[in-house]
């Protein structure tokens, strides 16, 4: 008797014990029907920090929706493009708050420099840069004026040229944006080839910046003047800028 009771408890047990696990199972497969899953982006590769990020380094991988950091993106073009300022390895996922336009101020001046130019940084002083007018963002020819066999000679030494930078100031709000800027020194884009004429003017001659209306990108070419072309030009009919124009 004992045994048969013993036995149909185990039976009981048994088939309690089979009755939980198929109603966990089911209702885990329920759960895994009702999920809802999202693509979020991923790195493909290791990839170092400061890096433009590129789509054929990123990937797609499937993540409960309910999972998904607010910071990670489903879209990549959230991501392309876009600096990459810390590392992360493959399969990692790409958090908003991890990249920066490259246009950005945020991270510093190299981050603004346009592909293909450099960063230059000329001495200015309250009459060469402007009155302090001068800002972030806009455009200036650099006229220069320098020595050769004890003969000055003046000449526009570059033309539409981008100031990046106004002392530390790279860039500057709308608000008071017409209030003048004292620093002494300005820096440039420029190209290797505008760097060396600029460096060179700046050291062993005198340059003045010429601020340019944003809605005037046209360039001109006009000859060296030196001392003795004023003299013999200047007789009030402007002869000598018609010339220069030829």
């Amino acid at each position: 008797m004992r045994n048969k009771l013993v036995f149909i408890v185990a039976i009981i047990f048994g088939l309690t014990t089979s009755f939980l696990v198929y109603n966990y199972l089911n209702k885990a497969k329920q759960s895994i029907y009702n999920t809802e899953y999202v693509n979020i982006v991923v790195a493909a590769q290791d990839i170092p920090a400061k890096t433009v990020l590129k789509k054929n380094m990123l990937s797609l991988k499937k993540i409960p929706k309910k999972y998904m950091h607010i910071k990670e993106t489903s879209d990549f073009e959230d991501v392309v493009d876009k600096i990459l300022l810390v590392p992360v390895t493959a399969g990692e996922s790409i958090m908003t708050n991890q990249l920066l336009n490259p246009k950005s101020t945020k991270e510093g001046l190299a981050y603004i420099v346009p592909i293909g130019k450099r960063a230059l940084t000329i001495p200015v002083d309250e009459v060469s840069g402007v009155a302090g007018l001068i800002k972030p963002g806009d455009r200036v020819d650099v006229i220069a004026t320098v020595v050769i066999d004890d003969e000055p000679f003046t000449l526009i030494l570059l033309q539409d040229v981008e100031v990046l930078a106004v002392g530390k100031l790279m860039d500057i709000n709308t608000e008071g944006s017409k209030k003048p800027i004292e620093n002494n020194t300005v820096t440039l884009a420029v190209t290797h080839a505008e760097a060396k004429p600029l460096m060179l003017a700046s050291q062993r001659g005198a340059i003045r910046l010429m601020l340019r209306s944003p809605l005037d990108d046209t360039q001109g070419y006009t000859p060296a003047i030196k001392m003795n072309d004023l003299i013999k030009y200047n007789d009030g009919s402007g002869y000598y800028w018609k010339q220069l124009e030829y």
